[in-house]
């Protein structure tokens, strides 16, 4: 590896945090970045897979919010991936919520959804419009508190400690806060119906990180044509247009330290069979692997002050993912492209509690989402399917190989794929006739694939500890090393990509955060045409 060329900065992991710290640093300082992945698929939770027949799904990408053009959202996707995503905007009702004898539509507009709501409790009209005027107070509060992590050290501990005065509401537990906005008990389940997207259920979940989410799809929902895929390749050629370069079955296992300072990573090339340990080194290191990784895989312990903080991982959202091929299209069943969420119950806390009792063929809910329905260049229909399992259900069966686990195992995840198909054929009779080939994904697989603990989705959960822990950071202890995504900033992608963008200003100068958010401004659809008729 002595002939590898010399880069401005390593990153590891390719999420969406990483690959946005590349590309902005690639565009705006023409910084050389080297991006590894352990994966042998750069993209992190954004990649695509596909199998013989034509069906293609996404891992981790649903449906983003604030992809309308002007809005802040669409306009920082449009400078990382240099304009090159087309979005696909989902129907005006993105979101169903199926509970027992109740029915709500999310649709797209805030004065519609709040007609919706409205319309089915007005007995509480007036707690509902009070609602949606906390959901922009809190989600304030959070973005103010991300933003401070790139502003220069003094401005932002002053902004923090404003902060600190206004911190009542978004750092209470969502419950807590519905519970006390809310009479009517299915009320308070309906407006925290989308829990999974964050992965933290109201009795845990941060009112700020409830609130964040929330907002973020009150303009609606769009999806990238061409799949998630379409954002690691637009990005990727972003960064190598600067020289940098993106490569997989690369696994960091430790990072170099001399002193207090980063100064490359130790890594295992895999070539089939092959491994072979190898050191890379940078100026600057920043890792997407989350923060447990890096602090406890990566790092010794001595290096870190914190370090007693770190005795156990993160407990994070785990999952199994169905990923569906279909015979026909879904259509025929009256689906649209919304995304369908399903209760057994009306308390989510509950439900949570429950998870494993998908092991025994007793799903409390799920997630139902049509990849191919809100994609244009979909070859095939396909479905997807959602529902937590705790990892503690299956941990018996991690130390067997990857696709050769025991009967055992696979005799699991035929119960749950039966019982996730039982779940919606309730809702959607005739589903399951649609269906012609299935492929489960566990909380195992999700840890052989990205190494997050017990195969966690979001990194560090959103609660209330998440905004009040100093390390979760995009600084750390170690000079030249930074971490970014969503456990620098938010979760899901739009935080990974805030994540980016907070590690990005905080390498750019006094001014980052405003010279991104400047070049985002540059690059929206709006100013380009402008530009172009000058």
């Amino acid at each position: 590896m002595s002939s590898q060329p010399e880069y401005d900065a390593i990153v590891i992991g390719s999420g969406m945090g990483g690959l946005t710290f590349a590309s902005i640093m690639a565009q705006l300082r023409q910084w050389r970045v080297l991006v590894l992945e352990r994966h042998f698929k750069i993209g992190g939770f954004t990649h695509t897979f596909t199998r013989p027949g034509g069906w293609s799904w996404d891992v981790g990408l649903h449906y983003v919010g604030d992809m309308g053009e002007g809005r802040m959202g669409r306009r920082l996707f449009d400078l990382i991936t240099a304009g090159g995503v087309s979005w696909n905007p989902l129907p005006d009702v993105y979101d169903v919520f199926a509970y027992p004898n109740l029915l709500v539509k999310a649709c797209k507009g805030k004065t519609l959804f709040r007609g919706a709501l409205i319309d089915a409790f007005p007995h509480e009209r007036a707690n509902i419009e009070q609602y949606f005027r906390d959901l922009r107070s809190a989600a304030g509060w959070a973005s103010r508190h991300i933003t401070s992590r790139a502003m220069p050290a003094p401005i932002g501990w002053l902004v923090r400690a404003m902060n600190r005065f206004a911190s009542g509401l978004p750092l209470q537990l969502t419950r807590q806060y519905r519970e006390r906005r809310f009479r009517d008990p299915q009320l308070r389940a309906v407006v925290t119906s989308q829990w999974a997207d964050y992965g933290v259920p109201p009795g845990q979940s941060a009112f700020a990180t409830h609130a964040m989410i929330a907002s973020h799809y009150l303009n609606g929902a769009w999806y990238p044509a061409g799949g998630a895929g379409a954002i690691a390749k637009a990005m990727g050629a972003v960064i190598r247009a600067a020289g940098g370069e993106l490569l997989p079955n690369h696994e960091v296992t430790r990072i170099l330290l001399e002193g207090d300072h980063a100064v490359g990573v130790a890594v295992t090339v895999s070539k089939g069979k092959q491994a072979a340990p190898a050191e890379l080194r940078a100026p600057v290191v920043v890792s997407d692997a989350g923060a447990w990784n890096t602090f406890t895989r990566m790092l010794p312990a001595s290096a870190l002050p914190f370090r007693d903080e770190l005795r156990s991982p993160p407990e994070g959202f785990e999952v199994v993912e169905l990923f569906l091929g279909l015979r026909r299209d879904p259509r025929e069943l009256g689906f649209q492209g919304e995304n369908y969420w399903l209760f057994d119950s009306f308390d989510h806390d509950e439900m949570y509690a429950r998870r494993s009792e998908l092991l025994d063929g007793r799903p409390p809910m799920a997630y139902l989402s049509f990849p191919s329905l809100k994609d244009p260049h979909a070859q095939r229909h396909t479905a997807e399917i959602i529902a937590p399992l705790s990892y503690r259900s299956l941990e018996a069966h991690r130390d067997e190989p990857w696709r050769r686990r025991s009967a055992e195992y696979d005799a699991a995840k035929n119960r749950m794929t039966r019982a996730l198909l039982d779940l919606v054929e309730r809702h959607h009779p005739g589903f399951r006739d649609l269906v012609e080939y299935s492929e489960l994904a566990t909380p195992l697989t999700f840890e052989h694939f990205t190494a997050a603990p017990s195969g966690t989705i979001y990194g560090y959960p959103g609660t209330p500890a998440k905004y009040t822990t100093p390390w979760l950071a995009p600084r750390t202890p170690i000079k030249n090393l930074y971490l970014t995504g969503t456990d620098a900033a938010l979760l899901g992608i739009m935080g990974a990509v805030m994540g980016g963008v907070v590690t990005a200003s905080c390498l750019l100068g006094w001014f980052g955060f405003l010279e991104v958010m400047r070049a985002a401004h540059a690059h929206s659809p709006s100013s380009l045409r402008a530009a172009a008729r000058r």
